[in-house]
């Protein structure tokens, strides 16, 4: 079984002038590792999908080296390309990253024998244990409970599964039928994956008030639901309901620059910059999570 657990959010890339920004890692990581797991790295909130190869491999190397000990980074490998996924993750496992996040090849309809030989060859070339990303909206591929459970079964490889599917029955019956570790992965439901059964996160939310989201999924294992919950509605409810969904990737890089973080609030084509009208809500929902915080 993969030790793989808790609260992982996915990370923005950070850009400035067209270039990754690279020291906008060590400022994010010295602000939230010591509440958090790890980190995705090229997940799709990272902007994998218009990242070169070579700047992803970058990324990769760069947040590998400094990343705090004990902490996790998981590498996404979203791609069109088999080629291409194999050289990045070959790249990862270099670095000593031993997990990937890997949603279904995207554009072309997926069946379950094509995502099983798409997975197979993957784990064959890169010896990465994998995160299933089970993303029905941009993948354009639903999976069963069942189907999931061929997929682990067929790959040794598969550890867990990162669920954005709103399915909360998925998510029990992974739990009660695998060894499987199930991720929450998406803000908007959040508190609703942590009754269902998941092992952690793997949304944005974490990384936004990390201690705060510590504090919420502790309290919540350690089985006061009704404290969890409150913190979750004062904290993160006012957040989520302002940064998302559709644009929260240029929204959360204009939070990060806007807090120092990151340098710019820069995203790469095809995503645009975050209206001033949705800036001024983004902050809104921040300070109101904020205030709670600080209140508490």
């Amino acid at each position: 079984m993969t030790t793989i657990k808790g609260n992982i959010p996915v990370i923005p890339t950070p850009l400035l002038n067209g270039k990754i920004e690279f020291e906008g890692f060590d400022r994010l990581f010295e602000r939230t590792a010591k509440d958090l797991q790890g980190y995705v790295v090229c997940g799709s909130t990272g902007e994998a999908p218009a990242l070169t190869t070579e700047e992803r491999i970058k990324v990769i190397s760069y947040t590998a080296d400094i990343m705090p000990e004990g902490k996790e980074i998981v590498v996404g490998l979203g791609h069109t390309s088999l080629t291409d996924a194999i050289k990045i993750g070959t790249a990862a496992k270099e670095k000593g990253i031993r997990y990937a996040l890997v949603p279904s090849p995207y554009y072309f309809p997926n069946s379950l024998d094509m995502v099983i030989d798409y997975f197979g060859q993957l784990a064959d070339h890169t010896c990465l244990d994998f995160v299933f990303y089970d993303n029905p909206v941009t993948t354009k591929t639903h999976f069963t409970t069942d189907e999931l459970i061929a997929i682990a079964k067929a790959i040794p490889n598969v550890k867990g599964v990162k669920m954005t599917d709103h399915s909360f029955e998925k998510i029990r019956n992974l739990k009660q039928r695998t060894d499987l570790v199930v991720f929450g992965g998406d803000d908007i439901i959040g508190f609703r994956a942590f009754v269902a059964g998941v092992d952690g996160s793997m949304t944005i939310s974490p990384v936004i008030y990390p201690e705060a989201f510590r504090d919420c999924w502790e309290t919540f294992r350690n089985g006061d639901i009704a404290k969890s919950f409150e913190i979750y509605s004062n904290v993160f409810l006012p957040f989520i309901s302002m940064f998302g969904p559709g644009d929260e990737i240029p929204t959360t890089k204009y939070l990060f620059q806007n807090l120092g973080i990151f340098k710019s609030g820069e995203v790469r084509t095809p995503l645009l910059a975050p209206t001033e009208t949705r800036k001024k809500e983004v902050l809104i929902g921040y300070e109101q999570g904020l205030k709670s915080i600080i209140n508490k």
